[in-house]
């Protein structure tokens, strides 16, 4: 009897343990690490740890709907770098500048709030992607130091991180654009023919850095349809002739479109010279668009009006958590009451929901230029 009832409880651990074996299974990715290079569309508090409290997104109500705090994330919660990270099955990527508390076993962010991708354009935060790219040498030094003297550290990435189980990826120029407008005065015409070619350049330059340094897989984004963004529709002038169907820029939104057609060009021309490399460019632009132009298919009732942001026809003269006067009026910025309706933060930034859905449409592999499998190397995990 004793017998026949250790048999059972044999039986019944066999098949507990292989009811588990496909999850774990199922956590399989070829990629160990994900270095990030970037401004506040990808900036998960380096900024916040370069120059602390001077920053928006130090306050409330950065952050509500996922952590119920601000982490110096521009936005409610979540980035799109944070559900990439985990949906190869990664944490969320520590800043490079974070002193207490980080890890960086899954790879580190380099990137900062107010990033340009040239030098000559930094106005808003001298943290430039060149900045950037020599602060990851700094620290590919000390992670390897810190290997070949005391050994592999959970806390560290691999030395094969840094190489062919890394994805570097990039996602920067907003602030170029910003310093042309702002700064220069330039309208999109001579934008265009200035600051946009030198943009593409110095965005290749950075992945050819990367590449001399070991990176074979480097994912970089495209620019967003700026124009369709309450921040621009609010601060930039604009014709009457100069909307789209769905209430975007025409004029912004082709700028943006023709910097992601110089991007493209130059990576085309980069992964001819590095034919053991995957260097992807990454089509967000119609993702995203395609959130103004059929936001009911995404749940999306509000587009082009912030979500957390005060007075003026796209709900932006205020900007997030501050208190201003709008036409002699004091008003106060604050959220909406649903910011997974809207696609919109803060009028720059998108919400967790629509960071979510961006990051769910990447992984679907068809915006990969070229096509790149990477739920072939990777069992992705639900956002």
């Amino acid at each position: 009897m004793e017998l026949q009832r250790a048999s059972k409880y044999y039986l019944v651990g066999i098949l507990a343990a292989m009811a588990v074996l496909p999850i774990l299974c199922h956590a399989r990715c070829n990629y160990k690490a994900v270095f990030n290079f970037g401004d506040s569309t990808s900036d998960t508090g380096g900024i916040h740890y370069a120059f602390p409290f001077n920053e928006l997104s130090e306050n409330y109500p950065y952050g509500e709907s996922f952590f119920g705090k601000p982490t110096g994330r521009y936005g409610d919660g979540r980035l799109s770098i944070d559900f990439f990270a985990k949906g190869l099955g990664l944490p969320f990527l520590s800043p490079y500048l974070q002193s207490v508390g980080s890890n960086f076993g899954g790879g580190a962010n380099f990137a900062a709030a107010g990033a340009t991708a040239r030098d000559e354009d930094s106005f808003i935060a001298p943290v430039s992607l060149s900045v950037q790219i020599n602060q990851f040498k700094v620290f590919k030094q000390q992670v390897l130091a810190s290997i070949g003297a005391h050994g592999p550290a959970a806390y560290l990435p691999s030395a094969e991180a840094f190489k062919q189980s890394g994805i570097y990826t990039i996602e920067i120029g907003g602030n170029d654009f910003s310093y042309g407008y702002m700064q220069l005065n330039l309208t999109t015409a001579q934008l265009k023919q200035t600051i946009l070619p030198k943009v593409a350049i110095s965005v290749a330059g950075a992945a050819q850095a990367l590449y001399n340094e070991g990176a074979r897989n480097i994912m970089v984004r495209d620019l967003p349809p700026q124009g369709c963004g309450p921040f621009w529709l609010t601060f930039f002038p604009h014709a009457s002739n100069d909307f789209d169907p769905y209430g975007c820029s025409i004029s912004f939104n082709d700028a943006a479109r023709y910097y992601n057609t110089l991007l493209r060009a130059q990576l085309s021309t980069l992964r001819q010279q590095l034919k053991d490399a995957n260097i992807i460019y990454l089509n967000t632009y119609d993702i995203i668009y395609d959130f103004f132009a059929n936001p009911s298919k995404y749940g999306f009732t509000a587009t082009t009006r912030s979500c957390c942001g005060a007075g003026g026809v796209y709900n932006d003269a205020v900007w997030c958590g501050k208190t201003s006067k709008v036409n002699g009026t004091k008003m106060q910025a604050v959220a909406c009451s649903n910011p997974s309706s809207a696609v919109s933060w803060d009028g720059v930034h998108w919400t967790d929901e629509a960071n979510k859905l961006l990051t769910q449409q990447i992984f679907s592999g068809k915006y990969f230029e070229p096509s790149f499998p990477l739920a072939s190397f990777c069992d992705l995990q639900p956002l």
